[in-house]
């Protein structure tokens, strides 16, 4: 009887839900965590379609990161589509866990426009290379009306920066970060929304909330 209950189970289940129950238990043990816990986790985004839950599983596996402690999300942008992406804390994890890297240094120009430095650039050394992969980026070129750049721009133009050549230097392909003003005014709406419930929450944060909701369940 217990066979027949599995058969239809089975059966009843798409082929793509079935293909994202492997990538779920295979993506929890990357990271030493329950499948459960990971899977209470996504529940929060049960509007994001079943490609980006298998892009952010498998960034999960590719890189061994770990959305509880904030290295890897999903964003709904302005148009209704959404997409996996990672966190500079993630960055960070991902560029110093290579086994070829060897450091990083960062430089900024002299020329200031509104006291912002005109361009920045990241140098980052291999074990395995003669010659380090420079890149520069320019704050006119990559700065958007979103709240973190208004307030924190230099921050944001290192991050950007220092994301940018870990991508040449190291290899590392996920999908870029927020590009478009419309995208990052929606994720700016939802992390206000996100402030609003940590206050409710005496301060939490999105993910100190659920970690808080799954110690209370047990």
């Amino acid at each position: 009887m217990n066979n027949q209950n599995s058969q239809t189970t089975l059966e009843s289940k798409s082929p793509h839900q079935t293909i994202l129950d492997r990538e779920l238990k295979i993506s929890a043990q990357c990271i030493g965590i329950a499948e459960d816990t990971l899977q209470h986790w996504l529940d929060q985004y049960g509007w994001a379609s079943s490609h980006t839950l298998f892009n952010f599983l498998h960034l999960i596996k590719k890189y061994h990161l770990d959305p509880l402690v904030d290295e890897l999300s999903i964003i709904k942008n302005l148009d209704g589509s959404c997409q996996a992406y990672i966190t500079f804390d993630g960055w960070s994890k991902i560029i110093n866990q290579h086994p070829q890297y060897a450091g990083m240094s960062l430089r900024e120009s002299s020329a200031k426009d509104n006291n912002m430095p005109i361009w920045m650039e990241c140098t980052i050394y291999r074990n395995d290379r003669i010659l380090p992969i420079v890149v520069t980026e320019y704050f006119t070129e990559v700065q958007t009306d979103h709240i973190a750049w208004k307030k924190m721009p230099k921050r944001m133009l290192r991050h950007r920066v220092i994301q940018q050549c870990a991508r040449l230097a190291l290899g590392i392909s996920s999908p870029e970060n927020i590009t478009s003003n419309d995208q990052e005014k929606k994720v700016c709406a939802t992390n206000e929304e996100d402030t609003q419930d940590a206050k409710i929450m005496g301060g939490l944060t999105q993910t100190e909330r659920l970690k808080r909701t799954l110690i209370n369940s047990k």
